[in-house]
């Protein structure tokens, strides 16, 4: 387990996206957590033949276990109703990379972009931004990274906002979130599902 420390959710509302394509664009799931600061953790698989691969990352909100999975939505969702197994509502990754924020976080990232945009001339998030942090956290904290880094958590400027951003599992694709409930309906963890691990590294 790869711990990246917390994420701050000043209004509890969750975005999960691709952070080089459309972390000022995508919107916010329907279903919202408290308001607060939770831990981060990444599920990392080790492998000599993959290589070290992220196959899930979680906000803990408690320390009770799961017992039913929500989906996580945003409301624009298609053909749910006649949805067959295996098919997939989430985000796309064509980056190579997903990250997790609050709506006030995208708020002030937008606002941050554009400062650089009109004062460095920055027209591209990984060039400008996100390539010197992924670099420099991978030199600080090496473990389950590669050399030009596999995930930050970034603070924007100025703010108390924060940006989690890490590999998305076997990399370009299409991911799934959901909010997971405890015995007692308590909403407990939020997960972004990279690789399903007993699927795909196990034989039947």
């Amino acid at each position: 387990m790869l711990e990246i420390g917390n994420v701050n959710l000043p209004t509890g509302k969750i975005i999960a996206c691709d952070p080089l394509i459309e972390l000022d664009t995508a919107p916010a799931f329907l279903q919202e957590a408290l308001a607060g600061i939770y831990p981060v953790k990444i599920a990392v698989v080790p492998s000599e033949k993959y290589g070290d691969r992220y196959a899930c990352v979680k906000v803990e909100f408690t320390k009770s276990n799961p017992v039913i999975y929500e989906l996580a939505v945003v409301g624009n969702e298609e053909d749910m109703d006649t949805a067959e197994e295996g098919d997939i509502y989430g985000f796309s990754v064509d980056a190579g990379m997903g990250c997790l924020i609050d709506k006030k976080t995208q708020e002030a990232y937008i606002k941050y972009w554009k400062h650089l945009v009109e004062t460095k001339d920055a027209d591209n998030p990984f060039d400008d931004l996100f390539d010197d942090l992924l670099a420099e956290n991978a030199s600080k904290y090496p473990k389950y990274q590669q050399e030009y880094g596999d995930w930050v958590n970034w603070t924007i400027p100025e703010t108390d906002l924060n940006i989690p951003v890490f590999h998305s599992g076997w990399g370009d694709g299409y991911y799934a979130s959901y909010f997971g409930y405890d015995e007692n309906k308590k909403l407990c963890g939020f997960y972004i599902l990279f690789i399903d691990i007993e699927e795909e590294y196990f034989e039947e």
